[in-house]
């Protein structure tokens, strides 16, 4: 076999789809050892540099477009303009983000997707989850540090307790900082009107491409994330 060269099955499925073998979330010793290397200070310093930066144009990006949320839900009905929800941030502590309300009510402890139960989304709110203006009040939680721009996404704590009962390398994306955008986001394709994963199996494939994310973290890939959700967001607000 001296001129026969091997390839590694893993590396060679990460290569072409960009996001870990289904067969390696079973592996947690591993998962944890590239989860929590440790990134040079460089990185992390200019990473929160671009956050503050980013978190300041979300800002003015709410306020510009608060009057606007505010009459349009006033007519659609009434409730809060917007609402606060416990989410699962860094290590799984506790954080309160805040978002526009696209739903009917705020259910905060919600373990359910979206179909299930009573709590829909209103006509507004399908316009504010297209557009994306639903997360800009999170700018709050990226200037406290509580959030970066790219990362994995954050679940309500009862839907992220709900999937970490059923999946058990879950918790381990909660290893880094969550992001309001990131890899899965930009790569993953839903069901036809949904923005997030709305089940187990799709979850499962969400978590492929963050523990990709997470072994693979770098100023250029999180540069391409954020060009890619612009791009998206265009294509959803143009379509």
């Amino acid at each position: 076999f001296s001129n026969v060269r091997f390839l590694d099955a893993r590396d060679l499925y990460e290569d072409i789809f960009e996001r870990l073998p289904l067969s390696a979330l079973g592996d947690i010793p591993s998962l944890k050892r590239f989860a929590l290397l440790p990134r040079k200070a460089w990185y992390e310093a200019a990473k929160r540099s671009i956050d503050v930066v980013g978190g300041i144009a979300m800002g003015l990006v709410t306020v510009a477009a608060a009057p606007l949320v505010w009459l349009a839900l006033r007519i659609e009905g009434s409730g809060p303009v917007f609402i606060t929800q416990e989410r699962i941030g860094i290590h799984g502590t506790r954080m309160r983000a805040h978002k526009f309300r696209s739903m009917r009510f705020n259910d905060s402890a919600s373990s359910s997707w979206v179909g299930e139960g009573e709590n829909r989304i209103t006509r507004v709110g399908a316009f504010l989850r297209k557009t994306s203006l639903d997360e800009f009040p999170q700018f709050i939680n990226v200037l406290r540090g509580e959030l970066s721009l790219v990362g994995p996404r954050n679940d309500i704590v009862g839907l992220g307790t709900r999937l970490a009962e059923a999946i058990p390398s879950y918790m381990i994306r909660y290893e880094i900082k969550p992001g309001i955008t990131g890899w899965a986001q930009i790569n993953q394709q839903y069901e036809q009107g949904n923005i997030s994963p709305q089940s187990i199996e799709e979850t499962r494939v969400r978590l492929m491409y963050d523990f990709y994310y997470l072994e693979n973290r770098s100023l250029v890939l999180d540069s391409i994330i954020a060009l890619k959700t612009i791009k998206k967001m265009i294509f959803r607000v143009s379509s």
